[in-house]
């Protein structure tokens, strides 16, 4: 089947001789995935290759002339340069794991340079398992392939020994760089296998915790080193680590035992025994005779936090229950007494407030009523400036005033003068008073009928009428002109 019809081609991921590969998309999942196309068979098939670090094979086919394979891809992978912090010990044991799996299902790569590795959170892919490739970088190529041989999995050991000592530089420990250099043999003989190289490299790293040897009745402690005692178990092959099967994005992680069982401290050599006590105490004395008993010590707690070799303190006192110690801790000593004798607590005594203590005046409701009247006045002024402008009262006026509204026709001419026509009897605004800039708000001081006029330049609008105390608003018509200047209308009286 042509893979083709399944998956969909979107860019080109990369183009290397006669093999192209694009990026795609599977429309079934919406998983992204690599498309590849080239000349000849794929060296593997979907299944035949299962590893955390190398990307599943979804699909490959051959027509008897091109070959295709799908891989699954991810973008949040991608490549690191040369020195990079991440490249360490952990980064070579991650890319040397997906090398050995492949191995083990006797799949070649053939190109295994630094383009290869893809780095996300701690977690490597290599890419480009199951397709025929051609190597092409020289500084990582095995001498056998560059003289014309075909890529082998010695080759590929070669290769991922020299890329990762390149990317690497000085970020690896002494021991994992010595056990990459030993990959770098010329003869493919001399190089170690895939899976040997890994576990090396798996020791030197400390990525692999085994539990202890012994059983619970002859578990013992150990007094120097930094492995733990192999497992003891039938001759065979060695078995494979505990935290190999991991998620794309996790991290090495040790191994928790449960040791909740009674530890029995091996009774050291006697030129051992100033040694193992602690500095601060005089050395232990040989141990006696109840020491030599078959019942176990208990574990006890002391002050100086150290490992105490069996019988370096006297006999304790021990309850019948296995573990219990009354032992005092150092410098304390038991008193005696009686609970009926020990002094009563004291009587609680409740401080109630005085009824003559005079009361404590609170300003918080006068405050309160204060803040509340300031801000009705405030809420009342912006409520008249955003009326427009308001023409001043006169000074001598009436108890009674009237506010009247007074707006323009047409709208938009600009603010025009409004004059008084005509005003009650008494009125501080005669004719001929210039009240305001229309459209605008005027106090009037009479009742009555009022008539006003509008001037704008060379223009003057008809006569408007107010009969107060009825009408509060009144429009001023200027009459149309014969030209407009600016926007604004214009017309000969």
């Amino acid at each position: 089947m042509n893979v083709s019809s399944r998956y969909q081609s979107q860019d080109l991921y990369l183009q290397q001789g006669d093999i192209s590969c694009h990026r795609g998309v599977d429309p079934l999942t919406g998983l992204a995935v690599l498309i590849y196309t080239f000349p000849g068979r794929p060296r593997t098939g979907v299944g035949a290759l299962e590893s955390e670090n190398v990307p599943g094979i979804l699909a490959s086919s051959f027509d008897d002339a091109a070959g295709q394979l799908v891989a699954a891809y991810s973008p949040h992978y991608g490549l690191l340069a040369a020195g990079e912090s991440a490249i360490d010990d952990h980064f070579a044991l991650e890319a040397l794991r997906g090398v050995r799996d492949a191995a083990r299902s006797g799949v070649v790569h053939g190109d295994l340079r630094a383009g290869r590795l893809l780095y996300a959170k701690g977690h490597v892919l290599i890419e480009g398992y199951g397709v025929p490739w051609v190597a092409v970088d020289p500084d990582v190529t095995a001498p056998e392939v560059a003289a014309g041989a075909r890529p082998g999995l010695a080759s590929d050991v070669y290769a991922i020994a020299a890329t990762l000592l390149i990317l690497g530089g000085d970020n690896f420990s002494h021991e994992v760089a010595d056990a990459l250099r030993s990959a770098l043999a010329r003869e493919p003989g001399d190089r170690p296998s895939a899976t040997a190289l890994y576990t090396r490299v798996r020791r030197a790293s400390g990525g692999a915790v085994t539990p202890p040897a012994r059983t619970f009745e002859d578990l013992t402690l150990p007094t120097g080193g930094v492995e733990a005692t192999p497992v003891a178990a039938a001759a065979g092959p060695e078995p494979e680590p505990v935290d190999e099967r991991r998620s794309l994005s996790s991290t090495r992680s040790d191994i928790p035992l449960d040791l909740e069982f009674e530890l029995d401290v091996e009774t050291p050599p006697p030129d051992e025994e100033v040694l193992l006590a602690s500095p601060r105490t005089p050395p232990a004395p040989k141990p006696s005779a109840f020491d030599e008993s078959d019942e176990p010590e208990p574990i006890t707690l002391q002050s100086d936090p150290g490992l105490h070799p069996r019988g370096a303190s006297g006999p304790s006192t021990r309850d019948s229950s296995p573990g219990f110690v009354k032992d005092l801790p150092p410098g304390a000593t038991y008193r005696a007494g009686n609970l009926e004798d020990a002094q009563p607590p004291a009587p609680i005594r409740l401080d109630l407030p005085s009824s003559n203590r005079p009361r404590r005046r609170s300003w918080r409701g006068p405050l309160l009523v204060v803040l509340a009247l300031v801000t009705a006045g405030a809420l009342v002024a912006l409520a008249f400036l955003n009326q427009g402008p308001l023409a001043p009262a006169p000074a001598a006026s009436s108890s009674v005033d009237y506010i009247v509204s007074v707006q323009v026709a047409p709208a938009n001419l600009p603010p025009v003068d409004l004059y008084v026509v005509k005003s009650p009897s008494g009125s501080a605004w005669p004719a001929g008073t210039n009240l305001c800039r229309a459209p605008c708000k005027v106090v009037l001081d009479r009742a009555g009928d009022w008539q006003f006029r509008a001037v704008f330049q060379d223009r003057q609008s008809q006569i408007a009428n107010v009969k107060l105390p009825g009408q509060l608003s009144v429009t001023v018509t200027f009459p149309p002109g014969t030209g407009t200047s600016s926007g604004t209308t214009n017309s000969t009286p």
